[in-house]
């Protein structure tokens, strides 16, 4: 006698010695007996959907094989569903696509409601068994599968006295069956620290480690960044970064879609440290051409991250390692930042060997980017800006002009540049009042006279100068 039959022989027994209305007001509700009783269940379910092993599997295909379905005994029909994820013996792909899983699989299409509510938990186990690569294309077999389960779960929930908890969550989750299986459980997956939280909720269902299943949640999670709200956007960044750190497969379209949300948002201007980390680590400085992984975000998008890397390479260089520098000139070429397409630095010695914890952080995590000056003094470094198509030279040092050529003034392979190549007056593009060529001083009123030179080559920035809001050479375009 099966705990389910003996409880509803209880259960019928107490309701004729009392009413029913009655029963839990005269006698204390037993909570023990209860909860032993739901340990009991909980085994009996174990033990009647524990998992053959494979010899006894491969039997009833052998018997398949030989006879049809003729003669095929209960724990026969089980082993058939639990078969199709395996894969047989010197064969290279699951049951279920094969001739024998496909005719498996048409037969249970078919079949009495009786056979299917002897083989449902091992057809639901089957369909959550398979990976990610074995489903990808949505194989019309596995199509098939799901849509027997999905018809029939509400008749086998129905059909038993007391539903198990697996069936319980399949009707609670009505969606787990349909073309978007992990939509709803989208929202509580980021809300989790781990997809923890879900495999709780699920357990009953034992939804295996590779399945399908979980490269589904993790996709619809990633897609719906795209469409989230700013307020849930910004709440949700650390939960992807985590999730990108622990499941390097999904790195690239988490990073993607985080960078392709956070430009369309009203933030897009302030750097977000963690994700231009992110995309330097991973695809590389995107100011140059050859980052190939940038082609996984629009321009505009890469853009952005640009005017990243360059108001932080300005931020750095006139407020982090020149202490000498004018920050009057930070404030006049970072009106140009949504112009700026490069940016490089030049460190001199003294920023170069510095051991303070924000230098050292800064050289770190830049790693690669960064070139050392050499042949002039000690605390001197240098940027080079390319706005639009025009390559602009400043330095740190008071006493140092600005150069602006048409192309990279050094050999970009070289990591050691000499002061002397920054400084070519033979190519510069500035021309003094008798055409000949000639860099820029920082002397008396000269944030006026950098607009109007750089006019003259070219370049008009939209933002107007902190300290020179009345110069006529600038205009919008």
């Amino acid at each position: 006698m099966t705990i389910e039959r003996l409880q509803h022989r209880l259960e019928h027994s107490l309701s004729q010695l009392f009413p029913k209305e009655t029963t839990y007001s005269k006698f204390a509700q037993p909570v023990r007996l209860t909860k032993t009783l739901q340990l009991l269940e909980r085994k009996f379910d174990d033990l009647e959907n524990a998992i053959p092993i494979d010899v006894k599997i491969f039997k009833t295909i052998s018997k398949l094989e030989y006879s049809g379905f003729e003669q095929f005994t209960r724990r026969d029909w089980k082993n058939l569903a639990w078969a199709l994820s395996k894969m047989l013996p010197d064969t290279q792909e699951k049951l279920i696509f094969n001739d024998i899983g496909k005719r498996i699989v048409q037969h249970f299409n078919q079949a009495e409601e009786s056979i299917i509510n002897l083989v449902y938990y091992p057809l639901l186990y089957s369909y959550f068994a398979l990976a990610k690569e074995d489903v990808v294309e949505k194989p019309t077999v596995w199509l098939t599968l799901r849509d027997i389960l999905n018809r029939h779960k509400l008749n086998v929930y129905k059909s038993t006295q007391r539903p198990k908890q697996w069936m319980t969550t399949l009707i609670d989750h009505a969606d787990i069956l349909s073309d978007t299986p992990t939509k709803a459980f989208v929202k509580q997956f980021l809300q989790d620290n781990e997809t923890g939280g879900i495999q709780n909720e699920l357990e009953t269902l034992r939804i295996a480690p590779n399945s399908w299943f979980w490269d589904d949640l993790i996709k619809s999670s990633i897609q719906s960044i795209r469409h989230m709200n700013e307020k849930d956007y910004f709440k949700f960044i650390a939960r992807f970064i985590t999730l990108s750190a622990q499941n390097s497969l999904y790195s690239r379209d988490i990073l993607a879609a985080l960078l392709e949300r956070y430009a369309k948002t009203s933030e897009r201007d302030k750097v977000h440290e963690t994700l231009k980390q992110m995309a330097l680590d991973q695809w590389g400085n995107p100011q140059y051409d050859s980052s190939a992984g940038w082609n996984n975000v629009n321009p505009d998008t890469k853009r952005m991250v640009v005017q990243w890397f360059v108001k932080a390479d300005l931020e750095a260089f006139f407020k982090l390692f020149s202490r000498t520098a004018d920050v009057n000139r930070f404030n006049y070429w970072i009106k140009f930042i949504d112009k700026i397409n490069f940016s490089q630095i030049f460190l001199g010695p003294s920023a170069l060997n510095s051991q303070q914890a924000q230098h050292k952080k800064f050289r770190e995590m830049n790693r690669g980017r960064l070139k050392e000056l050499i042949g002039s003094t000690q605390t001197n470094n240098a940027f080079l800006l390319k706005i639009d198509n025009v390559y602009v030279v400043d330095f740190a040092d008071t006493g140092n002009a600005c150069y602006a050529y048409n192309k990279l003034p050094y050999n970009d392979k070289k990591e050691r540049i000499f002061i002397g190549d920054l400084k070519n007056k033979d190519t510069v593009l500035f021309r003094n009042g008798w055409g000949e060529p000639t860099a820029l001083s920082h002397s008396g009123d000269w944030e006026s006279r950098f607009d109007e030179k750089l006019a003259e080559i070219g370049l008009f920035s939209r933002k107007p100068s902190n300290n020179n809001d009345s110069s006529k050479y600038k205009r919008s375009h």
